[in-house]
């Protein structure tokens, strides 16, 4: 997938798919992986798995390149992993983002308000993180 966002053909999969490159935080190799972004301005956000690995080596404002819509850009990540804090920034993200809320299986009540228990779900197996443009 890394080479299709990385190509010309990068249309084929949208504007939500793109590839972060950074440094490993242990072994200080390049990592590059694919991921889903959701774009505000300069500010994109990412769900991932809390089993996942890559988005640790962001923790600390850790700098990386994110190749997306065709472009690489500089940017730095922000992770947010305790409990109340990824459910502050989920409540932002998914209010914003019915696609994300229905992607993640988060269901929305007849009010517009998100299902406590989804969300209660949903933070126990994810991270939010932030990636601010440089």
């Amino acid at each position: 997938m890394s080479w299709i966002i990385c190509s010309p053909f990068w249309g084929v999969l949208g504007r939500r798919m793109a590839v972060i490159t950074f440094a490993g935080r242990k072994t200080g190799l390049t990592i590059s992986t694919p991921i889903s972004v959701s774009r505000v301005g300069d500010t994109y956000t990412v769900i991932s798995s809390r089993d996942r690995t890559w988005w640790r080596n962001l923790r600390g404002g850790a700098s990386a390149d994110l190749r997306n819509v065709g472009k690489t850009i500089k940017v730095r990540g922000e992770v947010f992993e305790n409990a109340a804090e990824v459910r502050e920034k989920l409540i932002e993200y998914l209010t914003r983002d019915a696609f994300a809320a229905k992607f993640l299986q988060v269901r929305v009540n007849p009010e517009g308000e998100l299902n406590d228990d989804d969300l209660t779900r949903l933070i126990s197996e994810r991270v939010l993180i932030r990636l601010q443009q440089a």
